[in-house]
């Protein structure tokens, strides 16, 4: 898979831009502010219709400019496709090969793309929402059908906790809400087991991927590992159903449902300790971004060929060995990686790479 061109009009702070990268490693170094990390937002949205950034896609409109327009030209398998999304204060409209994409997943899975940030550092001791929505990005990448799968639960789940709220507040009488909350135990339940499911396996695959990826960026000995915890018994339908109506009394007092996935976590672990509470600072960086190299290989055994890699400035938060030790890995790897730095030097990468500047949203080469 490969970015063979990129387009951008009103986009943050970017000017008007076409980009043809010119190699496998295009860097673009510049000041903080400059509009590096907007460069890699335009073209994750392209890719996933979302931002790593802000839920609302509309943010990334420009002040002043009624729309923002990003396009890719995408190289896969031979088959040169061309993505276009507009985006507007009121939605966006979505284009694949010129023609709308209907249904939205014809989209999906020919463009895949894994992002890295400097805010994912700090992921292992963030709250537990932080690492499941990181997890979720992931799966996603994986399985673009997981978007609904996710989308459905979420749905059902604000529905539940809105007959909780009313309850609470005298709203609903005794058994209107028994009859609801049946309903809505039995879809949550069912939706719930099918997005525990999607995550559990995703962390299966690349959990060996990941201690690999740890041993090459870091080469100390050490072990990292990750885990999927779950809150009921053992995820299935039955057991969620039944956890439930367990918690029935507790989600009334509290006006919010206690038990499912929104209420999981993602463990990485060293040496099978919390990395959040054992591990350093310089361990925690080199486990997320052993993640991020495991989800290349992970996603690009499934899908044929590696995801593009969009790394935000990294390099910069790691110690000169480790930074060493990343680069030379990536350069093992095949996929196309778009890299900022505040400073070209700080990409140990000497073989093919292109190097750009960005001053004032504008693309210098």
């Amino acid at each position: 898979m490969k970015l063979q061109a990129l387009a951008a009009t009103g986009v943050r702070n970017l000017r008007p831009l076409t980009l043809t990268p010119r190699a496998r490693f295009s860097v673009f170094s510049g000041d903080n502010g400059q509009g590096k990390t907007n460069l890699l937002e335009a073209i994750f949205v392209i890719a996933t219709l979302r931002s790593f950034r802000t839920a609302r896609l509309a943010d990334l409109i420009a002040f002043g400019a009624d729309q923002a327009q990003l396009g890719a030209r995408v190289v896969k398998d031979d088959l040169v496709r061309r993505y276009d999304v507009a985006l507007a204060p009121t939605g966006r409209k979505v284009t694949l090969d010129g023609k709308p994409a209907r249904p939205l997943a014809r989209y999906f899975g020919g463009f895949n793309v894994v992002v890295f940030t400097p805010e994912d550092l700090a992921l292992a001791r963030a709250a537990p929402a932080d690492r499941r929505r990181f997890l979720d990005r992931g799966v996603f990448t994986l399985r673009p059908d997981y978007l609904a799968i996710a989308q459905d639960y979420e749905r059902v789940l604000r529905s539940r906790n809105a007959v909780l709220r009313k309850a609470a507040d005298g709203g609903v009488d005794r058994r209107q809400l028994e009859d609801l909350l049946a309903v809505y135990d039995r879809q949550l339940a069912d939706h719930g087991a099918r997005v525990i499911a999607a995550r559990v396996a995703f962390v299966d695959l690349v959990r060996d991927e990941l201690a690999a990826a740890f041993t090459a960026i870091t080469r100390t000995g050490l072990r990292a590992s990750a885990r999927y915890a779950i809150r009921a018994s053992d995820g299935s339908a039955g057991d969620l159903l039944a956890q439930l109506a367990a918690s029935r009394a507790k989600d009334l007092a509290t006006r919010a449902t206690q038990v499912g996935p929104h209420r999981d976590d993602l463990i990485l672990s060293l040496e099978d300790r919390d990395a959040g509470a054992f591990a350093s600072q310089g361990q925690l960086r080199a486990i997320m971004l052993a993640w991020k190299t495991a989800e290349l290989t992970v996603i690009g055994r499934a899908h044929g060929d590696p995801p593009i890699l969009l790394l935000d400035d990294v390099s910069s938060e790691l110690d000169p060995q480790r930074n060493a030790y990343l680069f030379e890995h990536l350069a093992a790897l095949a996929s196309q990686c778009f890299i900022t730095t505040t400073h070209p030097g700080h990409v140990l990468l000497a073989g093919d790479r292109a190097d750009y500047r960005i001053r004032g949203g504008e693309i210098l080469e």
